[in-house]
């Protein structure tokens, strides 16, 4: 299983990195979020006071509290079209020919997942680098974190991101291996990718929205990931979970879904 698994992943790792125009278009978005969104909402620019934001936002300044939940938004962008190739595959009789492949039908499943996670997590790193590079733009504010951040709260972040990626690429690959068509993949994308990142702390912190919409963010999986990084690169005490709660609930619904695609693959890949 590890080697069709492996070989599986490398094939799409290269049809991804040999695709310029969709790596450019993938960080483009969060670039232009950061640059005209993010800077737009400087606080400091309406007179408030630096005691004010740090009591909203938990860090100095708006910029570095969105900058974090960018990370997270673009590890769900990126796995939400994780599931594309899958209806590619399917279109050109690629799927048919693993359906009548003597391989394992959860290394289907298991390859896509890894492939779309590795894919999110290198361009989450370059976002991340791109934020701290804007504090050294004049006239631009760049993403600050806590005098004492350590290789351990580098640690923390990654691993949060990292489940949040397993979460969504598990759960994009299982809708793909269920739909027939693009248009239909498209239309399940756009419907979820909107309430997944305003219902979540992500952009906005929960204490801001109605409390109906409180109840909702607090179990949105992008709010646990935000919630610990911010912890992890602010020592922020403004969160809504202990990073520790937010990683083991992390992990858990990371898994389910795990599981989830897994068992869709071995239903829909067997063969007829």
């Amino acid at each position: 299983m590890i080697r069709e698994t492996n070989a599986l992943t490398q094939r799409e790792l290269k049809h991804w990195y040999r695709s310029k125009i969709q790596i450019f278009v993938a960080l483009i978005q969060p670039i232009v979020w950061l640059g005209l969104f993010g800077q737009a909402f400087n606080l400091g620019n309406l007179g408030l006071p630096p005691s004010a934001i740090e009591a909203a936002f938990g860090t100095s300044s708006y910029f570095s509290y969105m900058a974090i939940g960018m990370l997270a938004v673009i590890v769900l962008f990126t796995c939400m079209f994780g599931g594309m190739s899958i209806v590619w595959d399917r279109r050109f009789g690629f799927l048919n020919k693993l359906r009548a492949a003597p391989i394992p039908r959860s290394s289907i499943a298991i390859s896509r997942i890894f492939a779309t996670t590795v894919r999110a997590m290198i361009q989450m790193v370059i976002v991340c680098i791109i934020a701290l590079l804007f504090a050294y733009v004049p006239g631009l504010v760049g993403l600050s974190v806590n005098a004492s951040f350590s290789i351990f709260d580098l640690i923390g972040i990654m691993i949060a991101m990292f489940l949040l990626a397993i979460m969504f690429s598990s759960m994009f690959t299982a809708i793909a291996l269920k739909v027939e068509n693009q248009e239909t993949l498209f239309a399940i994308v756009n419907l979820l990718n909107l309430p997944l990142m305003f219902a979540s702390a992500a952009l906005f912190p929960t204490t801001a929205m109605p409390t109906w919409l409180q109840d909702v963010a607090r179990y949105n999986p992008l709010t646990l990931a935000v919630d610990s990084s911010r912890q992890f690169a602010f020592h922020s005490s403004v969160y809504t979970y202990p990073w520790a709660a937010d990683l083991i609930g992390l992990a858990i619904i990371a898994g389910l879904f795990l599981l989830l695609a897994i068992w869709v693959a071995k239903r829909t890949m067997s063969a007829r």
